[in-house]
């Protein structure tokens, strides 16, 4: 695999980069060649950052950036992307950043700085749950996490839309609550899929109504999921 160094980048600006969701093997080239010459990596977690760049045999110098600080340090990113003239490449723990992931602050001020922003994508865990859904309505409906309160979370519930499959994103640790509520809230017959630890070597996608994810959710360890709630179907 060649790795194209010192590539000509657009200054200043943000590279948007898509990283494996699970499987190592889902990484663009052109994600590569941009992670090994970018002039700083931001992060999620470095931990998890660092680990990627060493997979790959890159040092970039990294800045981490999430929920406790972003909103603390954005003017200091922006300046420093600025007066540098930097080329930076902006990615989170895993897949395509900026869906419920730290950044959705900084882009908006970047923009409004002038930096330009680039996308790069490659995997993505919700566009990896449609392909292998099976979407047959012409839209649907991206509603990301519902609340973490249970109060909230049922009321976010009962207004969700009948008539569009919805996509549900949710911390592992919480799928068995969440399918619960689901199933109480919305009848055990619902038709939803599962998508469990994609790309892994223990990905599990499980279409099924809800009665039964919730009984087979008891036998699943913890892992990231994507939920798919299929629309309500007449009959």
């Amino acid at each position: 695999m060649e790795i194209e160094k010192n590539i000509e980048f657009e200054r200043p600006a943000i590279y948007v980069v898509a990283t494996p969701i699970g499987n190592p093997d889902d990484i663009t080239l052109r994600a590569l060649n941009v992670l090994s010459s970018a002039d700083l990596v931001i992060c999620e977690e470095r931990k998890v950052g660092s680990r990627l760049l060493r997979r790959y045999g890159f040092k970039q110098e990294m800045l981490e950036v999430n929920e406790h600080n972003e909103k603390t340090i954005v003017n200091e990113i922006i300046h420093k992307i600025i007066s540098e003239n930097l080329a930076v490449a902006l990615i989170s723990d895993a897949g395509t950043p900026l869906f419920a992931d730290p950044g959705n602050t900084l882009i908006p001020v970047a923009y409004q700085s002038g930096i330009r922003i680039i996308p790069v994508p490659g995997a993505s865990s919700i566009m990896a749950a449609l392909m292998a859904a099976g979407i047959t309505s012409a839209s649907f409906l991206y509603y990301g996490f519902l609340p973490a309160n249970r109060h909230s979370r049922v009321g976010a519930i009962r207004k969700l839309p009948n008539d569009l499959d919805i996509i549900i994103l949710e911390a592992p640790y919480r799928l068995k609550p969440v399918l619960a509520d689901l199933k109480k809230h919305l009848g055990g017959k619902r038709q939803a899929v599962l998508a469990w630890k994609l790309t892994y070597p223990e990905e599990q996608i499980i279409e099924s109504d809800l009665e039964n994810l919730v009984k087979i959710a008891e036998h699943l360890g913890k892992g990231e999921f994507v939920l798919i709630l299929r629309a309500k179907r007449n009959r």
